[in-house]
């Protein structure tokens, strides 16, 4: 009957309800007649769909939103009769009605005698519900009494279809694409439902768009994703995902040069994104081009690292060595060239994915006066106890046949003289040899300890050349700087964890590969990963001692912080018979026992630990 009246008009469709015997008003001055729906709706679990309906203003007054004459769509339960009231299962399906009892009021601000009012609303169906017919009963209500106007038992329907089952996914067609997405993948599986939508295809967290779709081929569309893989899977409407296959996201972009600056006989390079040299050399991938003087000015080398095997050591910025000083004011060319002989690409320089850069391309700059500032030393650091220094300069430097001894590096403690320590070479952060590596600071070994609240003096003496910045200025000769090492640590440390490593036979201490761990409360004397000299004496619980000597009947090892001593039998351990001295109950150092002493060994300043005082002493199984 609804859909049949869509097409009539507010006057005919008010005396066809006449001829059909329709009530008479309810509420003085208001009438309505209905005037068409929309058409009922099919969904699924999960989906949503808008009704209209339609209502002619038949009465005397005007329909005006917000006022006392409005009026409301109002639900109404199964028996058509209830109104201003709802059905139990209709509850769910509300999806911004305009109340739990009202559906909406007119989309029309005003409403004259004679018009014809629209109501829209939405329905949702819940993610469980049952197949079946679900009716929305409705009349039309005075909104602020909710009295009904005409009753006319309007309704509409949505019907929700059995669940989709979960479709299967047997192939990805690439299974490789761009991080960037727009890959059109086609998946091969079983079981895809078409209707009432598409299958929902996520990448990940995203959705694909869906171009395609059978019940055994789907096409979509790969959303953006970051590099790495992700499983794709495919949910029918209102059913449980598919199995998953694996999708990567490959970096296929290549690196740009995207700028250029030039200083004197410097140039500095940028990059969209870290590169390093696969191949080749500097000289052939740049060209440098005075284009003030037309002069070429060939790149002897250049700072782009050489590929690890991970690739992950590039570098965005990088520096070239110019063979000539360029004046001041130049208008200067770089090109990055296509190298070996392409058009589009420079194998050479390589992102970490493996990307050849983009080439040839070419970046422009006016060249700009070097600075004049000398580099200088602008801080030294060394701990109590280190026997190393570092010096910390106020720009980036390079070394060149910079020596780390005697001969260019003095230290004098002003306080003691006879106790000065001495540079023994370069430390782990060396400085880096023009062009490599420019470095804002760099270690150097010491042939001793630093001691506590001690000045010293530390000059460098470097010859021309030998310590410069990266455009040339030699580091102020002599240059000096005086620091204070901290105060003096007097604390000893102490046992914070003992357990057994292996025990390959029995309960007791004794065999060869036998060992347990002791850990200190702070970095103690030796070398990281290294063999420790020393005594340990330990006693189990009936009174049994035993000597364990580093180096002749165990073998005593640091971890790589110089705070873990694993303690392994190398020789077996001599059974003490019971009855004689430092024998106990039962033959053999038995688990568990105490580490009761430790001699040889020390932290940094020399203090040796305490073992009694130890929160953990006891090695045992753990």
């Amino acid at each position: 009957m609804r859909k049949l009246l869509v097409g009539i008009t507010a006057a005919s469709l008010a005396l066809s309800m006449l001829a059909q015997g329709a009530p008479a008003l309810a509420v003085s001055g208001y009438d309505s007649s209905y005037a068409g729906e929309s058409a009922f709706v099919s969904l699924a679990p999960g989906q949503s769909n808008e009704f209209q309906v339609f209502f002619a203003n038949t009465g005397s007054t005007t329909w005006t939103v917000g006022t006392g004459t409005e009026v409301d769509l109002a639900a109404c339960t199964s028996d058509k009769v209830t109104c201003n009231a709802q059905d139990a299962s209709d509850a769910a399906w509300n999806a911004g009605w305009k109340s739990a009892t009202r559906y909406a009021t007119s989309t029309q601000t005003s409403v004259a005698p004679g018009a014809v009012a629209t109501f829209k609303y939405t329905v949702t169906a819940p993610a469980g519900a049952a197949a079946g017919e679900y009716d929305f009963n409705g009349d039309l209500v005075l909104a602020s009494t909710g009295e009904k106007i005409h009753p006319e038992g309007y309704f509409q329907a949505a019907t929700v279809g059995a669940g989709a089952g979960a479709a299967t996914i047997s192939s990805l067609t690439p299974n490789t694409g761009s991080a960037s997405g727009g890959t059109s993948v086609a998946i091969a599986g079983s079981g895809f439902v078409c209707t009432p939508a598409f299958p929902t295809v996520a990448f990940g967290s995203s959705n694909a768009a869906v171009t395609s779709c059978g019940a055994t081929a789907l096409t979509a569309t790969s959303p953006a994703g970051a590099v790495g893989s992700v499983n794709v899977t495919v949910t029918n409407t209102g059913g449980a995902a598919s199995n998953s296959l694996v999708y990567t996201y490959a970096d296929t972009t290549k690196p740009s040069f995207t700028a250029f600056a030039v200083t004197g006989n410097l140039a500095t390079v940028t990059f969209s994104e870290p590169v390093c040299r696969a191949a080749g050399a500097a000289g052939a991938d740049w060209t440098v081009n005075n284009v003030s003087s037309n002069v070429a000015n060939p790149v002897t080398t250049d700072s782009i690292p050489a590929c690890n095997a991970a690739r992950d050591n590039g570098v965005s910025t990088a520096t070239l060595q110019l063979t000539n000083p360029v004046p001041n004011g130049a208008f200067v060319e770089a090109t990055l060239n296509a190298v070996p002989g392409g058009t589009s690409t420079n194998t050479d320089i390589t992102d970490a994915a493996g990307n050849a850069a983009n080439a040839p391309q070419s970046r422009q700059a006016t060249a700009t006066a070097p600075e004049t500032t000398a580099p200088t030393i602008s801080s030294i650091t060394g701990a109590v106890g280190a026997t190393t220094l570092t010096i910390t300069f106020s720009e980036p430097v390079y070394c060149t046949g910079f020596s780390f001894d005697t001969t260019d590096i003095t230290i004098t403690d002003n306080n003691n003289a006879t106790t000065d320590p001495t540079a023994a070479g370069a430390g782990t952060n060396a400085c880096g040899a023009t062009p490599t590596t420019a470095d804002t600071s760099f270690s150097v070994n010491l042939n001793s300890p630093l001691p506590s609240d001690r000045t010293y003096v530390v000059t460098l003496t470097p010859e021309a050349n030998e310590i410069q910045d990266i455009v040339g200025n030699d580091l102020v000769n002599p240059s000096s700087f005086t620091f204070t090492t901290g105060a003096g640590d007097f604390t000893p440390p102490t046992l914070t964890d003992a357990r057994m490593v292996n025990n390959l036979a029995t309960t007791d201490f004794t065999e060869v590969g036998d060992s347990f761990s002791i850990t200190f409360s702070e970095t103690m004397q030796g070398t990281a990963s290294s063999s420790a000299t020393g005594t340990i004496q330990t006693q189990d619980q009936d009174g049994t001692s035993q000597v364990l000597t580093c180096g002749t009947n165990v073998s005593c090892t640091w971890d790589a912080n110089v705070q873990k001593l694993t303690v392994t039998v190398t020789t077996p351990l001599a059974v003490i018979p019971l009855g004689t001295a430092g024998s106990g109950s039962t033959l053999g150092m038995q688990i568990p026992f105490n580490v009761t002493t430790l001699n040889g060994f020390s932290d940094l300043q020399g203090n040796v630990p305490n073992v009694l005082g130890s929160p953990d002493r006891l090695v045992d199984y753990e």
